[in-house]
This record gives C-alpha cells, structure tokens and sequence, in this order.
C-alpha cells in the first residue's frame, strides 16, 4: 500500500468516479482502476460500488478514506514541521449537529472556515443525539455536537455550553408575557408539542415530569423543528427549547420564551470525537477552532447559555 494510492483513491471517492478522477489526476483509467483493484486485494474488501452514474463508497471505502485522509495530513504535517514550513490547514471535515442548533451554528460556521480556512471544506449534516452518535462511531462524520446522555467507550466528549431551556409560546396566545418567569410545574402542566420519546430533549422532559409526579399533555409529537414551531406559532400548544432555537421568531415577536423557574431546566452540550481513530491534524484543529467560535458566540451574547 502505497502512498500514492491512497491520495488517488481519495479523489476517487471525492468525484464520485473513476474517470472524473483519473481526468483530474491527469491519470490513465485503466491505471487509476488497477490502483482501486489492487488496494481491494491487499485489504481483501469491496471498496467501491458501481453504479448509473460513477462509484460510490462501500463502508470499508469510506473507512480508507477517512483513515487515509488522516495518514495523508500527518505526513504533510510531520514534512512541514522538520522543514520549518507550516502547511496551511485543507482537506474535508464532515460536522454533525442536532436540529436545535444547527440552524444558528451551521450557518455560522460555514462562513466562520471559508474565511479562516478557504482550503477546507466543511460538511454539514442534521440529526437528533443519538443519531449523531452513531454516526461518529460508524465512521460517517468526523465530528459531532449534541447534548449529553448515553455515555460510549468509544467517544470523547468535550463540554461547551450548558443552556437552559424555556417555555416556547405563540405571542397571539400568550401575549405581553415574553421574558415572564413560569414555575416549572405550571410549563409542564401546559399542552406541549414535543419531539417523540426517542429525543433525548423528550426524555429529559419526561424524566423532570416524573421526578415531580406531573403528567404531562403532550398534543402533538413532531421530530421536525420548523414544522414543531409552525404549529406553536398558530397557537396548538407549547414547547420547551432552549432559546438559541427559537431566537429569531422571538426577536420577530412570533413566539415568547418564558424562563422556567422553581426548577431549572437545563441541558449541556458537547463536542465529540471518536476513540477509535486517530484523529488528524485538520479535525483536532478544527475541533478546537469550533469550541473557540462557540464560546465566542455566548460571550457576545449571540447564543444564550453558559461556557463551560
């Protein structure tokens, strides 16, 4: 196994295509598929699966290529550290997020790496915690924000923020009440529209209503934020959040948020990277760049919460 075939295979996977990639290598296809071929007998796996339109990457494909992006970044790291010529930061990073976040953060950070580091390019996808947990660990993104729960052996976790969350009411049903403290057995007594148990925000709603012998009326369940505050909007019900979700409906007086109070409600959120790989230069610097601008940003008071 070569070096060089591992660069090759990379921009195989990148393109999506033998032939794509063999133009960009300036590479015979023939020769850039024996490469494929080889690097599929050596490791004794499918590395590549045709299809209509190109190639796509088996697990095991996906696998090399984050392994040999990693090993590729180190060598270009270790030249530039013995010759005194730093090498600017590039390649592809893959971030996961929930949808509570990810509309002020993925945004944010997008614009933050193209500014910071125009040779890296930043991929973006949205699940719920649990979702980008198993993610991380299959090897489907590099790193991963989410709220703390289940604990694994397998990741690291970075504490960034602690946020407290709030009772999301529509302003046409609840007007003149924005900012206005609530009890927390009052928010809980409301009619809720909630994600479904399977959240870990539901879950840590539930386990408060539990501890504090409420029963909760939840009237709806909708995994689809937008679509949740759409229906909160119209005035169906309420919903518990943290603020950064719902900033800006509450600053176009759509929706007020309301402390909870008697009884904070709070959630931490956490930076992830695997265990079971190495991590790169390009992920630890960047994992480090991501806690910075996250911090930055509750410090001007962009995204309410607590540093941690």
């Amino acid at each position: 196994m070569e070096l060089k075939q591992l660069r090759n295979f990379i921009h195989v996977v990148e393109f999506g295509g033998i032939t794509a990639a063999a133009d960009h290598l300036r590479l015979a296809q023939p020769a850039l598929s024996r490469q494929v071929q080889a690097l599929e007998e050596e490791l004794n796996v499918s590395l590549l699966r045709r299809h209509g339109r190109g190639v796509m990457p088996t697990e095991e494909g996906l696998r090399l290529a984050r392994r040999a992006r990693a090993i590729l970044e180190e060598v270009e790291d270790m030249a530039g550290d013995i010759s005194g010529h730093r090498v600017p930061l590039s390649g592809a990073v893959t971030l996961g997020l929930p949808p509570t976040v990810s509309e002020i953060l993925a945004t944010h950070m997008i614009e933050r790496t193209m500014a910071r580091y125009p040779q890296v390019k930043l991929r973006v996808i949205s699940g719920f915690s649990g979702h980008v947990q198993d993610w991380l660990l299959r090897g489907k993104i590099d790193l991963g924000v989410a709220y703390e729960g289940q604990k694994s052996s397998s990741i690291r976790t970075h504490p960034m923020i602690r946020e407290q969350l709030f009772l999301i009411q529509s302003s046409r049903t609840a007007p003149g009440r924005d900012g206005v403290p609530i009890p927390f057995a009052e928010a809980l007594a409301q009619p809720l529209i909630l994600p479904n148990p399977e959240h870990g925000l539901r879950g840590r709603i539930e386990a408060i209503s539990r501890d504090e012998q409420i029963d909760l009326d939840v009237v709806l369940e909708i995994d689809i934020l937008p679509t949740m505050l759409v229906f909160v909007e119209r005035g169906l019900g309420s919903t518990i959040l943290p603020l950064v979700s719902v900033i800006n409906q509450v600053r176009d007086g759509r929706l007020i948020a309301r402390p909870i109070i008697r009884r904070t409600i709070d959630r931490t959120l956490v930076l992830m990277s695997p265990l079971n790989r190495p991590g790169s230069r390009l992920t630890t610097s960047f994992a480090e760049f991501l806690r910075a601008e996250v911090h930055a940003m509750v410090g001007s008071g962009e995204w309410p919460g607590t540093t941690l």
